[in-house]
């Protein structure tokens, strides 16, 4: 019968399973939190008082997010697993590790929606587009008050629907979320590719191909790390579900532990994807490490010397540097602060 609740919990699960677990997860912990915690920590404390934007501040939500699940959800998946290859008693505090998985990972997702929804809206608005610190605020604090309701889905269910609801709702939706953005924001680049054609203004057309080329490798970049690690997660979370008691409970136990460390894994690497990607993360980073000297140089919009030509478009006039930064999504520069009033292509 599928959805057998508590499948397998009073097999114990194969000794290099547990201790290959509890190794991964070691190393996982280990990339994890000093990333998150430097990002919280660039942020924060914003040497060159570039960095305070709506925009950063979800990559803040998201690096305490995944920050929590380096320095809670990882460490108590060692303990369980170090405790299970010994033979101990595990059972009984299974839900601290399965409340800390599923309330940081929710975050986490919601937060990576969040900043992705940010740069859509942005990148698609006809003015400049204004949101306030506190609405950010605002909307982090709704993220956590969601994945904090987690806990009473889990109580009420148990662990494995839990994670089936989890699977069906955060991650397929964030998924969702991800490709429709990302295709719009191209499909945009490339109408005012066509306009600037038109218009020849051939420098900042040659600009704007250029971003195109990046902005392309970076969403390839992210949903393809989205869908190796999130997918084969979703179908065994799936197998699991469906099956019955008669399943083989080793394969079980290898389905459960597998998903567990691919959605971990995710996490860990948002780091990378959505911060350290970005020069001026880069650039504050060098400077808390006391290494500015070596690396405190004004960075250039990749290697394209900076104008502040004004090029007319519809009647507005815009910087080159401004235009087309608008596009980068936070992954190619961080620079958000731009007028905006072209006609919609």
């Amino acid at each position: 019968m599928p959805f057998v609740e508590g499948l397998c919990e009073n097999v114990t699960a194969p000794t290099m399973l547990s201790w290959t677990t509890a190794s991964v997860s070691i190393v996982l912990c280990v990339l994890t939190v000093p990333g998150n915690l430097f990002i919280c920590l660039i942020i924060i404390r914003d040497p060159y008082r570039e960095l305070k934007t709506p925009f950063n501040y979800f990559v803040l939500n998201l690096s305490a997010a995944d920050l929590i699940i380096g320095a809670v959800t990882e460490p108590a998946f060692i303990v369980y697993h170090i405790r299970e290859a010994l033979a101990y008693p595990v059972m009984e505090n299974i839900w601290i590790v399965h409340l800390t998985y599923f309330v940081s990972c929710c975050a986490s997702l919601l937060s990576l929606s969040a900043l992705t929804i940010d740069r859509y809206l942005t990148a698609v608005s006809l003015y400049k587009r204004s949101l306030t610190s506190q609405k950010v605020f605002l909307i982090s604090a709704f993220i956590w008050i969601i994945a904090s309701s987690i806990p009473v889905l889990y109580f009420y269910t148990g662990f494995y629907m839990c994670a089936f609801v989890f699977a069906n709702t955060a991650v397929i939706a964030t998924f969702a979320i991800v490709v429709f953005s990302y295709i719009h924001i191209y499909w945009k680049l490339r109408c005012q590719i066509r306009r600037w054609g038109i218009l020849r203004h051939s420098f900042v057309q040659k600009k704007a191909m250029y971003l195109e080329k990046h902005l392309t490798k970076a969403f390839l970049l992210i949903l393809s790390f989205f869908i190796i690690f999130n997918v084969p997660a979703c179908v065994m979370i799936y197998v699991i579900n469906l099956c019955d008691s008669s399943c083989n409970c080793e394969l079980i136990h290898w389905f459960r532990d597998v998903q567990f460390l691919l959605t971990l894994l995710n996490c860990s690497l948002n780091q990378i994807l959505y911060a350290f990607r970005m020069p001026d993360f880069r650039r504050a980073f060098w400077k808390l490490l006391k290494c500015s000297r070596l690396f405190d140089y004004e960075l250039n919009w990749h290697s394209f010397p900076e104008s502040s030509t004004p090029v007319a478009v519809n009647g507005g006039s815009f910087k080159v540097v401004e235009e087309l930064q608008l596009y980068s999504l936070g992954l190619i520069n961080n620079s958000f602060e731009q007028s905006k009033k072209d006609s919609n292509c």
